[in-house]
């Protein structure tokens, strides 16, 4: 693995901040682009952009905390040590569904259609993210003796699933998916909802490779969380548009 991709004297420039950094900037810009597009006003939407940005990391790393709550009682100061990774995709799509909602409820922006732009950009993000996460030797998978394993995890060199790749490349799967689908969709805010469950469907199946603990009986706590979330947007698709039918 490589956490540490260069150095400048004594300042080390991680990889996993610099793919996370590189993500939003392709999801803000990527949206102001789009908004062009669509008629909507690019320089709320990059003030929207930066304040989801703030909330989803922020919204992330708490929701990583309180799961691995024992760890940060007994060590304090590791709350700060983000750049090690440690932040929690759930917790970052939910701060940035509020945080998205609320903007542009007070803005009177339409909704279902920004977050429409949003989904893909979303996808194309996650997996920019999970490279770094290879790079980083976090989010690994358990041992493994397929062909392609490899040492996924920071200072150890058992072969592993490396379930940061397979994170990867189905969110970059997602990702194509979405563009088909965005002329496709009955009403605005559909294509976010189906963003969700791809995503949902995904992390369901990819945490029987992962290197985590049982939540709820035989299920992890990110199966758990993907089949609520799943149900509940396969619902909303189905008997509950959000926003205006297209024309």
């Amino acid at each position: 693995m490589f956490p540490v991709l260069f150095r400048f004297g004594d300042i080390s420039v991680y990889a996993y901040g610099v793919l996370l950094a590189l993500a939003f900037a392709a999801g803000i810009f990527g949206l102001a682009r789009t908004a062009r597009r669509a008629g909507l006003p690019e320089e709320k939407m990059f003030d929207m952009s930066l304040m989801i940005m703030v909330a989803s990391v922020i919204g992330s790393r708490l929701l990583y905390i309180l799961i691995e709550w024992p760890l940060f009682v007994a060590d304090p100061l590791a709350v700060f040590a983000v750049r090690s990774g440690g932040l929690s995709f759930h917790g970052g799509l939910a701060a940035g569904v509020l945080t998205g909602l609320w903007y542009t409820h007070r803005h009177r922006l339409p909704q279902g259609k920004i977050a429409d732009l949003i989904a893909p950009l979303v996808a194309l993000g996650y997996a920019i993210v999970r490279i770094g996460c290879l790079l980083n030797g976090c989010c690994f998978g358990r041992p493994a003796a397929v062909p392609w394993a490899l040492p996924a995890a920071y200072m150890d060199p058992t072969l592993r699933h490396p379930t940061q790749l397979y994170a990867s490349a189905a969110a970059f799967l997602i990702f194509m998916v979405l563009l088909y689908r965005r002329k496709r969709v009955r009403f605005h805010g559909q294509l976010f909802l189906e963003f969700v469950v791809y995503y949902s469907i995904y992390r369901f199946l990819s945490e029987f490779y992962r290197e985590t603990d049982v939540f709820l009986g035989a299920l992890t706590l990110g199966q758990a969380a993907s089949l609520v979330v799943a149900v509940a947007c396969f619902v909303a698709i189905r008997i509950w548009p959000l926003g205006l039918k297209k024309r």
